[in-house]
């Protein structure tokens, strides 16, 4: 699946690796790792530095933090842990409390993302709200939630320069072809 998604055209792959929810593996990043060459993102709930270092280890590029799981101690050691093992973050914010922690961080990648944690729905309107409170310049990225070019279009109009889909690209029946029509639009 990761080189399926590298050859469409894939910017980096996220692989979950939390075992009990997401039946996600460790290996997995290994395996990916040896197939492709892209950034690989290890999507996990991250909670500890020792995490970030086995992540590099792993092969991993890049790790997530999510703001709503993490105090903000924590939150700064993570993301120096980050830096010190030569990795990306990307910490992921589903509202604006969430955002003005995140811009603190300067280097990082913002996630916004439109799925409530704590009933798993997903709402695009997120993106939208939070969008005009990001710095222009500032990377930013959309994460759950988009299934139509249409809607990477709308996204990128508002300053997004990035896409994290998972779902949509799961349960397409070409993940190949979908993944290039939400790139290109064919």
């Amino acid at each position: 699946l990761a080189r399926t998604h590298a050859k469409a055209g894939a910017a980096a792959v996220p692989i979950l690796t939390e075992p009990e929810h997401f039946l996600g593996r460790d290996e997995d990043i290994r395996e990916a790792r040896k197939a492709i060459k892209i950034p690989i993102l290890r999507k996990d709930f991250t909670i500890d530095p020792w995490q970030v270092f086995q992540s590099a280890v792993l092969g991993a590029d890049v790790v997530l933090l999510i703001v709503a799981a993490l105090e903000l101690p924590l939150l700064k050691e993570l993301y120096s842990a980050a830096g010190e093992a030569r990795m990306e973050t990307i910490i992921e914010v589903h509202d604006l409390p969430e955002l003005e922690t995140a811009l603190q961080f300067p280097n990082a990648i913002i996630g916004v993302n439109n799925r409530n944690l704590s009933t798993l729905k997903t709402d695009l309107a997120v993106a939208g709200r939070l969008s005009s409170a990001i710095p222009a310049g500032r990377t930013a990225i959309v994460e759950s939630g988009i299934k139509t070019r249409r809607e990477v279009e709308t996204f990128m109009a508002m300053g997004y320069r990035g896409f994290l889909v998972g779902t949509s690209l799961l349960k397409s029946k070409s993940p190949e072809k979908h993944l290039a029509e939400l790139i290109c639009g064919k």
